[in-house]
Order: structure tokens, then sequence, then C-alpha cells
């Protein structure tokens, strides 16, 4: 008989051939190797599945289908897996070599927990790395070198603090709560996590092994209204199902759709070069702390195109590249010259 892996890492991809190498042999190279790597190609109409077969690997597992979304992808997946842990993995994305045997060696030792994530680093399209950059953020776990995660920490007003590419949980706990719920469009794993967490203990890891691709063209914004309603929804569910014992989607109920996405507001015509692009900071930023010059100077560009004659600007501008300790500094002169 076949001996099963002890852990399925399960990587669901579309599209991927950009970014799937890097991905795939941050998996590989992992000093944990008892594990199974399965690839969900989810209808990719690029190369990805020439990149996938391109690996001799007797711990790869290929899977190719229709294009089905990413909450049944993970769905079909689980139902393949032979592990008794789950990883998830993107595919665009990296795990430093020892990620997976510190989460294998937590969960082993420590049964009452379902699940086990981690904190994750910012990196650019580049593969540069913003260390200062990261989810959740150094405060959240209080000095402490695990916390375990609360109902608490989850709210509509703020990102949740597991990132869904660094999750280890039990799979067959997950299998008999259901798995990932496909009513939930966007943030089928914050409902998943909620579901686990009114039954089992979660722990995020105060451990940064796991680097996420960040990519300036991001859809966060352009679909906020949709993951807005989905968050308030994955939140008031949970509330029901502590307090009642089930929520609308055990109930046969239908899901309420999300609004309709907004057309993009027009901007307010500013006269030229006084367009402050407040909404490239944090990105400015973050290529700044990860040293990737190329994408900074391209973002540098446009910021000073659009708000060459507003001051703040050139304060975006510098700060970033003085770094905290010299605008410390800064600051206290100017505090001085004050008094």
């Amino acid at each position: 008989m076949e001996k099963q892996p002890l852990v399925s890492v399960l990587m669901p991809v579309y599209n991927g051939r950009d970014y799937l190498k890097p991905a795939i042999e941050s998996v590989l190279n992992q000093t944990f190797g008892d594990f199974e790597l399965l690839i969900i190609n989810d209808g990719s109409k690029d190369d990805s599945q020439e990149i996938i077969e391109s690996y001799n690997d007797p711990r790869i597992v290929a899977v190719k289908q229709e294009n089905q979304g990413v909450a049944r992808s993970l769905n079909n997946g689980l139902k393949i897996a032979r592990g008794k842990y789950v990883r998830r993995h993107d595919a665009d994305d990296i795990s430093t070599p020892d990620s997976l045997k510190i989460q294998v060696d937590f969960l082993e030792a420590n049964p009452e927990y379902v699940m086990v994530c981690n904190q994750q680093a910012f990196m650019t399209l580049n593969g540069k790395i913003a260390y200062k950059y990261r989810v959740p953020n150094n405060k959240f776990f209080e000095g402490k070198k695990v916390r375990d995660l609360t109902f608490a920490d989850f709210a509509s007003d703020r990102s949740s603090p597991v990132v869904h590419g660094t999750a280890c949980f039990r799979r067959q706990e997950v299998l008999d709560l259901g798995c990932y719920r496909t009513a939930f469009i966007v943030s089928e794993d914050n409902d998943l996590w909620l579901r686990l967490l009114e039954k089992y203990k979660i722990a995020v890891l105060n451990v940064c092994n796991y680097y996420m691709r960040i990519h300036p063209g991001s859809a966060t914004h352009r679909h906020a209204n949709k993951i807005q309603h989905f968050r308030n929804l994955l939140l008031e569910y949970s509330m029901q199902r502590r307090s009642t014992g089930s929520d609308p989607i055990m109930r046969g109920e239908a899901v309420p759709p999300p609004p309709p996405e907004k057309p993009a507001e027009t901007a307010i015509k500013q006269p030229k070069g006084k367009l402050f692009r407040e909404d490239l900071r944090y990105m400015y930023g973050l290529v700044t702390d990860a040293g990737d010059a190329a994408v900074r100077n391209k973002l540098a560009k446009e910021i000073l195109k659009d708000g060459w004659k507003d001051l703040r600007t050139y304060k975006m501008l510098l700060f970033p590249v003085l770094g905290d300790g010299l605008v410390a500094k800064g600051v206290a002169i100017k505090k001085l010259f004050k008094v």
C-alpha cells in the first residue's frame, strides 16, 4: 500500500505563468519532505500547464480542470488531497525553506489546534521583499511568539490577520465542516476561518516566512463594494451561528448578492502639477523599503508628474528614502526650533 504524505500543499493556479515557477520551487525546496504538491490548474489560458508538466518530481500531483473559481478549485483539491494536513500556497508567492517544518512541528505538538498560520511580508513583482510591510503587523503579536486567533481579530473595517497562503490545517476537520463555501464569491477563506474558530483553536505564529507578491494594479479598489459586502456577511453569519446555531446558508436561504460596483469616481480636476497622489503612498513606501529601484522610480515619476507643485509630494517621496531614523531626528530638530 502506497504511503500517504503527511501534508498536502494545495496550490490553485489560473494564468500564473509569470510567477508559477518560483512558487513551485519554493515548495519543492522545503526542508520538510513528507508532502505532496497538489496543483489545480483552474482552466488557465496561458502556458501554466506546460510549466507544471516541465517538472519531473513525484511529489507533484497535477490536476487540470475547466475554470471553476478559487473556492471550488480548493474544494476539489481538498477531496483529492491525501495528507493529514493541508497547507495552502498561492501560485505567485514564495515560502522560505523552513516554512512547512515549522507549521507541521507546531500542529504535531499541539493537537488542540486545528490550524496554524504565520506572518507574511510583501514582495514586489520583481521579487524584492519589503520586510517592514507585514500582515499581521508586529503589534498584533503583543511581543508573543504565538497568538491565539479570536473573533475580535475579525472586523468589517480591516483585513483579516490570517494570510490565506500561510494557512496549514487539519484536513478532516475542514472536510467535516463542509470545506469552503462557494456562496462567498470573495472572502471564502475568512468564512472558513470563523467556522473553524467556533469549534477549535487557531494559532498565528510570530514568524515571517512567506512572501506575498503584491500587484500595483490590485483589484481591491475596483471591487471594494463586493469585498465589503461579503466581509460584513461573514461576520453577521458568524454571530448568527454562535447565537442560534445556524446561518442563512445552513438554512438553505439565498445569500444576498453584492451591490453593483459604483462607477469609478471622476477625479476632481486639479491645476497641472497640484494633484497629490495619496493613493500611491503605501505602494511607494513598500517598493522603497523593498529596494526595488525600478518600480520605485516609475511610481516616483507618476507622483511627481501629477503633484510637483504640492509640497506634500516631496515629503511623500523623500521620507521613505531617508528611513524612519532620519525622519525621527528631523522631526525632533524641528520641535527644538519651535520651542
